[in-house]
Formats: C-alpha cells, sequence, structure tokens
C-alpha cells in the first residue's frame, strides 16, 4: 500500500491529508476508491483523446474495476495503457492512469467488504462519465448540471457512506439520516472544483455553466467561453456556482454532524474537505479573477483548518455554526 500512498500524495496532497486521518482499513479502501476514480478522470480529461476514444476507455475501465472484462485481465490492461499519452505527463492524473495494474492489484486485496462498494460505485461513476463524454459539454439547464455532477460526484458520497459503514457498527446505525445528505456532500466539493476550475476547462472544451444562467446565449450554437464575457456576467456565474456551493456545503456539515464522534478518523476525514470547500466559495464570492486563475486556500489557511479540525472534530455546535456560514452564500434552502 506504500506505492499508493505515495501516488495518492502525488496527485492530491491536500485530499491525503484528510485519508491519512482515516483508521488503516478504510485508509487503504479510500484510497484505493480516489485513485480509481483519479484513472477514470484522467481519461475524461486528456485533451489528446478523441471523444470515441474517451467512451471506449472509461468503459473498459469501469469493466476493469469491476471484474467483468470481455477478454483477459492483461489484454484489456494492455489496450487500456496504449490510451495514456505520454503527451499528458503534465496532467496531475496521468501517473495514475498509468499505474492503473497497480491500482487494480491493490483493489483485488481488499475485503469483499470494502471492494464491492467501491467497485460498484466507481464504476457507475466511470460509466456515468463516459455517457457524459459522448453527450458533451453543453448545459441547457440547471437539471443536466446536476445530472452530470451526480455522476462524477454524488455518488461519491454514497461510495463513502457505504465504507463507513462497513466498518462501524455506529456509523451503520446511522446510515439512513447520513444518506439523506451524502450526494450533497459530494456535489458540494464538485461545485467548488467547478469554480477552481472556471480559468482552464474552456480550454478543453468544457463550459459547465448552464445556458439559462447566460441571457441571451440560450440558442447560441456553442456555449460561449466565461473567460471572455463581460465582468457584469461572470459576476453572475460566480453568483450562481456559488450560491449552488453553499447550499450542498451546507448539507455536507449537516452530514458531518450525523457521524458519531467516537469515530474521529472519519469525521476529521469529511470536516477537512467541507471546511476546505467553505473557505473556498467564500473566497470566490464577486472574484472576476477566478476566470483567470484557480481561486486557492493559502497554505496557512489550509494548517489552520487542519489543526482546528483536529481540535473540534467532536463538535456539533462548531459544525453547525459552520453551516450556518455555508447559508449564507445558498441562494436556495439547504436540508435542516
Amino acid at each position: 500500500m506504500q506505492q499508493h500512498y505515495q501516488l495518492l500524495r502525488a496527485t492530491s496532497r491536500t485530499f491525503a491529508v484528510g485519508i491519512e486521518a482515516l483508521p488503516k482499513p478504510l485508509r487503504e479502501a479510500v484510497t484505493l476508491a480516489y485513485l480509481v476514480l483519479r484513472v477514470s478522470d484522467y481519461f475524461e480529461d486528456s485533451p489528446t483523446l478523441s471523444d470515441d476514444d474517451k467512451r471506449a476507455a472509461l468503459d473498459r475501465w469501469a469493466r476493469l474495476v469491476e471484474g467483468s472484462v470481455s477478454q483477459s485481465r492483461a489484454s484489456e490492461l494492455e489496450a487500456l495503457g496504449r490510451l495514456v499519452s505520454p503527451d499528458d505527463r503534465a496532467l496531475p492524473d496521468h501517473r495514475a492512469a498509468a499505474e492503473a495494474p497497480s491500482i487494480l492489484e491493490g483493489l483485488s486485496g481488499l475485503s469483499d467488504q470494502l471492494r464491492e462498494p467501491i467497485q460498484l460505485h466507481t464504476a457507475a461513476t466511470t460509466r456515468g462519465m463516459a455517457r457524459w463524454a459522448e453527450r458533451g459539454a453543453d448545459f441547457p439547464d440547471e437539471a443536466a448540471l446536476d445530472d452530470y455532477m451526480f455522476e462524477v460526484a454524488g455518488r461519491v458520497g454514497l461510495l463513502l457512506t457505504d465504507l463507513f459503514c462497513e466498518f462501524s457498527d455506529t456509523v451503520r446505525s446511522r446510515r439512513e439520516v447520513l444518506l439523506q445528505s451524502a450526494v450533497s456532500f459530494g456535489l458540494g466539493l464538485q461545485t467548488v472544483n467547478i469554480i477552481r476550475g472556471l480559468h482552464e476547462d474552456p480550454k478543453r472544451g468544457w463550459v459547465y455553466v448552464p445556458r439559462h444562467v447566460l441571457p441571451g446565449f440560450r440558442n447560441s450554437e456553442s456555449p460561449p467561453d466565461p473567460r471572455d464575457l463581460e465582468h457584469e456576467r461572470q459576476l453572475a456565474i460566480l453568483d450562481f456556482f456559488v450560491g449552488k456551493a453553499g447550499g450542498h456545503i451546507a448539507d455536507a456539515f449537516l452530514y458531518c454532524q450525523g457521524l458519531p464522534s467516537t469515530e474521529r478518523g472519519i469525521r476529521l476525514f469529511c470536516i477537512i474537505p467541507a471546511l476546505l470547500a467553505l473557505r473556498t466559495a467564500e473566497a470566490s464570492v464577486g472574484n472576476p479573477r477566478a476566470f483567470r486563475a484557480p481561486v486557492k486556500v493559502s497554505r496557512r489557511e489550509v494548517r489552520r483548518i487542519v489543526l482546528r479540525s483536529r481540535v473540534l472534530f467532536f463538535s456539533n455546535a462548531w459544525l453547525e455554526r459552520e453551516r450556518k456560514r455555508a447559508l449564507r452564500l445558498a441562494r436556495v434552502p439547504a436540508k435542516g
């Protein structure tokens, strides 16, 4: 597993902080689940692959993950490897894709109870990505955007809940309550990722802004590049995404409150990304620089968040105050 932890840190140092707080069986399972999805992300995002190649790669990867390959595993992996382009080495997910065989090997070493939820949910997510690769990145309305975000991120909340329940009887006893906000947890993080990608996603042909947020562009042949729009329209885009993020992040804090305080590692794993998402959303309010560079939380702030979380992880009163901060950003009522 050490090589997988190193790969995790190479692809996302921030996410690694939360994973490393988990107790060992969960840490291994969540690390591998995360790496499986990083491979999927590579094939979805690669600028060197055609749409047909992306769909083929995502479908092949889903079948490999769930163990339903049509040929031998070796030949399927070889075919997948040919689609990992050396021209994409600069992409953070390239290394994960290059090490796909090792990731599958690690997955096969997990217990059935932990492996099967990963196979179920990551294969479904990967197929959802394939469907959207075929459909293309044009979102006529918010419902289409919500469908996309559920496929690539909402399912992750369900996956994590399943893993937590397999690990802890106490968490399992709260499963129904947790499921009420599990999907929204994933959607909050994904909405913030969209904000962070406003400066670069159009380069690869992905514009996540629903057409109804851009009056006058609904019937245009292709969605406009948000980076080229006037200041007022950019602010409208930010208002839309920040408001959407706020409602989902508020639900993420409800999810954290639903986790038993005795499960320190699980709580920390969930609290830290929720706080980072909240701080990023707050920093994005009325910030047109988001269209030129990623909105970032400073390293100093990250360290402060991690330290504060380690001290206050048990406090639902503290989490409720953070939830109310998120609600101040929201444009629609959240749960609770």
